[in-house]
């Protein structure tokens, strides 16, 4: 017997008519290092992520119920964060050597057994343009690439500035640096830049993470930190003949008095009554 396909309900970019079937793989999260999904359609690449469902909905779907109540976001995703820690890995530098420059196919078919869609990578539009980012290349008989630290380093503080740039266009942005609007300009641009480099980092290993926010310092937000993290004295103005470290005790609330319908309500017997959830359990 035939098992239909199964259905998922997704969340993406609009697709040309014309556009050949998505390529659905797993791929190292250039992050974590652990296993994602990603999508290539088009010559382009994208992330998938799950809003996941716990296990208590479904969808429905025309006249069938889908019972997969996931719902998919796809996204596009550029590559060169993919690339970088590909590539770092690939070029197996040293403290004496810089690695070794790798051909298209030794870059993306090292990691077949464990990663076997990986190849597929190779197959993305203006691939070579994104490696030139990143990379010295040789053109000799055939073209090679190996990771440059300075050109990764240029391309993220350039990815920061783009967002930077656009950041009071998305809302999302703006609201969650909300509480800088009472503080001096110079706090809200620090902030600004912060959150655009807290999104580049996060599709940043920890290492290549590090080395990004070395090249940022934001001290009149520092300044801020280490003002609000102090207690200020009105707390304790008011607790004269208490140690600082005792929390006060919260007051005694009266009981409210009872209408004389509540304490008879409150005399009558109960025996033999049932309760009232008893009305909603499942009959057996």
């Amino acid at each position: 017997m035939a098992t239909p396909n199964q259905q998922r309900i997704c969340i993406g970019p609009k697709v040309p008519a014309h556009a050949d079937n998505p390529i659905s793989m797993l791929l190292p999260c250039p992050s974590s290092g652990l296993p994602a999904r990603y999508v290539i359609q088009d010559g382009g690449l994208y992330e998938m992520q799950m809003v996941d469902s716990e296990g208590l909905r479904s969808w429905f779907v025309g006249d069938t119920i889908q019972s997969d109540g996931a719902l998919y976001l796809i996204t596009p995703y550029d590559p060169v964060f993919m690339l970088i820690p590909i590539l770092d890995a690939m070029r197996q530098k040293t403290a004496d050597n810089e690695g070794k420059f790798l051909l298209l196919e030794g870059i993306f078919g090292s990691c077949s057994d464990q990663y076997p869609s990986m190849r597929h990578l190779a197959d993305l539009k203006n691939i070579d343009k994104y490696l030139a980012l990143v990379c010295d290349v040789r053109v000799a008989a055939m073209k090679t690439y190996r990771l440059d630290d300075e050109k990764v380093m240029e391309w993220l503080k350039k990815k920061v500035e783009i967002f930077v740039s656009k950041f009071g266009s998305i809302p999302a942005l703006v609201d969650s640096i909300a509480y800088t609007e009472s503080l001096p300009e110079v706090c809200r641009t620090e902030a600004i830049t912060q959150s655009a480099l807290k999104i580049i980092s996060a599709n940043l290993s920890d290492s290549w993470a590090t080395k990004l926010s070395d090249n940022y310092q934001f001290p009149e937000l520092d300044k801020l930190e280490s003002r609000t993290q102090l207690p200020s004295i009105s707390d304790y103005g008011k607790r004269s003949g208490m140690d600082l470290d005792d929390e006060p005790r919260a007051k005694e609330v009266k009981k409210p008095k009872m209408s004389v319908g509540q304490r008879k309500l409150a005399k009558a017997s109960t025996a033999g009554m049932k309760p009232m959830t008893s009305f909603f359990a499942k009959k057996t």
